[in-house]
């Protein structure tokens, strides 16, 4: 017995636009920009799609000699996390800058306009600094020193840390720290009304 080939099953297709079996072969049209299947009927109510032309994947250019490689020294990069120089660190702004500053000023007869041209600011920020609606960076704080000869960075004082009792051999709560708070300042309070 012979083998019997099959014939693989032609795929039933419909019509895009009135939906009917398409018996004959489909047309391929453009309906306001969308691709359609459209029997030999409805093949009318658009234009027929072409198929767009194919591109080379990359254009063609012309092949150029290789440079020569020049092998360049690494530079060093500064680790991200530098901290900032100790006596940085350890320095804070005047609580009183404004009035400093001020002073400073005037004790070398100097207009808000000569001081921000000495220190090679706007007009503006030496005024908002005056004011003490603005703290001068690390460097314009050095420079309005060296040109008024006032001292506006002073040495970073850490609040005190409360004394604990030494029985305190638990855990401390919020709560707990709140209580001695209160004693400590209702002893100091009990001083000033002595002195």
């Amino acid at each position: 017995m012979g083998m019997v080939e099959f014939a693989p099953p032609v795929p039933i297709l419909n019509c895009d636009i009135c939906g009917r079996q398409i018996h004959a072969k489909p047309n391929r049209i453009v309906v306001e920009g969308a691709v359609m299947m459209a029997c030999e009927s409805c093949a009318r109510h658009g234009t027929p799609y072409q198929e767009p032309k194919a591109v080379a994947p990359f254009p063609l250019v012309p092949t150029m000699k290789p440079r020569s490689v020049i092998s360049r020294r690494p530079i060093a990069r500064l680790p991200t996390d530098r901290r900032a120089p100790r006596e940085v660190q350890e320095l804070d702004l005047a609580d009183s800058y404004p009035q400093i500053i001020q002073k400073g000023r005037k004790k070398h007869g100097l207009s808000q306009e000569d001081l921000a041209m000495k220190v090679k600011e706007r007009l503006s920020i030496i005024q908002k600094i005056e004011l003490g609606k603005m703290t001068p960076d690390l460097r314009l704080a050095r420079t309005l020193e060296h040109v008024l000869r006032v001292k506006l960075l002073v040495p970073r004082t850490e609040p005190p840390v409360p004394k604990l009792p030494a029985s305190a051999t638990k855990e401390l709560t919020l709560a707990d720290i709140a209580k001695i708070r209160k004693r400590e300042e209702k002893g100091t309070g009990e001083l000033k009304a002595q002195s």
